[in-house]
């Protein structure tokens, strides 16, 4: 059981950090925070500098301070944001579809192991813990996309959610095997527990591959996003340059 809770955890986890992290599968890493609404798209960290970038529209305001922008610099900023705003809903559909693939691996492992008898009420339980974390993810995306903290923690409560209900599936199969001192069961059962890793990975390996190649082909709009921050006229306090985005350095 402790294998299970294990791949559950790391399926999860890996699926929903891979969609998550298209701007680093990229070779761009950003050092900020990012809040979006209907108003603004907001760059935010302590400890960097600047601390606090707003775009309203083509309006830009570093550290609280509108900036002055020549024309062509408010066309840069107005493009940026829209983007970003194009970027969203790719990213959460990516991962959302992650969710999905990890809890249909994760459900038809469990309903296998389980039996006819409990697969109906297992899937029935999964489904549950899965919409809610859709859920969260729409929430979480739909203001702050791209803030690692806090879709980290969509993730871990989500897995907390579906161990109890895994161990409980598991643990009443595991119990029914022992009283029946049937031992070809319970032996079967120790096998199957064994295999559960390979077998929740091979049923999402082809899938997950080709959530990474829907990642990539964001690349080119997050990478326009660094062109657009180098073509800007606009100096910050010291002769800076803003920037949000960077290249990773190897």
């Amino acid at each position: 059981m402790k294998r299970l809770m294990f791949a559950a955890a790391l399926v999860l986890a890996a699926s929903a950090v891979q969609a998550r992290s298209s701007v680093e599968m990229c070779g761009i890493e950003s050092q900020y925070d990012v809040s979006l609404d209907s108003n603004r798209l907001l760059f935010e960290k302590t400890g960097q500098q600047p601390a606090k970038v707003e775009m309203r529209r083509g309006r830009l305001f570093v550290d609280g301070r509108e900036m002055a922008l020549s024309e062509r610099d408010t066309e840069r900023v107005a493009k940026y944001e829209a983007t970003v705003r194009a970027l969203v809903p790719q990213a959460k559909a990516i991962a959302r579809d992650a969710t999905e693939i990890a809890f249909a691996a994760v459900t038809e492992v469990v309903a296998a192991f389980v039996g006819d008898a409990k697969a109906s009420a297992t899937r029935a339980r999964l489904g549950d813990v899965q919409r809610g974390l859709l859920d969260r993810i729409d929430a979480s995306f739909y203001q702050r996309p791209w803030h690692e903290d806090e879709f980290d923690d969509v993730v871990e409560s989500a897995v907390k959610e579906l161990m109890p209900v895994i161990l409980a599936e598991v643990a009443g199969t595991a119990v029914t095997i022992a009283l029946s001192g049937d031992e070809a069961a319970s032996k079967a059962l120790e096998a199957r527990t064994a295999n559960l890793e390979k077998d929740i990975e091979r049923r999402i390996d082809t899938q997950t591959r080709q959530l990474a190649a829907r990642a990539a082909t964001l690349c080119p709009m997050i990478a326009e996003l660094g062109a657009i921050e180098l073509s800007m006229d606009l100096k910050l306090d010291g002769g800076g340059r803003l920037k949000l985005i960077e290249l990773e350095k190897n």
